[in-house]
């Protein structure tokens, strides 16, 4: 008996909990020459886009814009050249493509951010709201 009305609180506990929106946050996508890269099973690039994009069924959500990125070529667990911070999406990595080995891994950091509706409705000017997707890219 004791169970059952355990069981029935959590229940009646779990009829309040709230959901997450089917929308995440936004994810990175990588280009060469406006071909999407396989960050999966390809080699390093000489060069690359990066786009931040969001779910197409998430209507809500706003445009992300670029603002910076970090791409750092590591191996094991030590960065085998000093990183390329950059303002711009598009990255040269021709000084990353002569040293690193399938194996490695190129983790990129980008910074974006957008410009959202105001939560109070009464306020005329929109935020704007940062945001920062990391990938773990390895390298075959």
């Amino acid at each position: 008996m004791k169970k059952l009305v355990l069981l029935s609180a959590m229940l009646v506990c779990s009829s309040w909990a709230f959901g997450q929106t089917k929308c995440a946050d936004y994810d990175l996508k990588v280009y060469q020459n406006g071909q999407e890269v396989d960050m999966k099973n390809s080699p390093l690039v000489s060069s690359l886009s990066l786009v931040l994009v969001n779910d197409p069924d998430c209507a809500q959500m706003a445009a992300c814009q670029f603002r910076s990125a970090e791409l750092t070529l590591v191996r094991e667990k030590t960065p085998v050249l000093p990183a390329i911070i950059t303002d711009k999406p598009d990255v040269d990595l021709t000084e990353f493509q002569k040293v690193y080995q399938p194996g490695d891994r190129l983790v990129i950091e980008v910074e974006g951010s957008t410009d959202e509706a105001p939560a109070d409705p009464e306020q005329e000017e929109q935020e704007t709201v940062g945001y920062s997707v990391v990938v773990n890219w390895s390298l075959q």
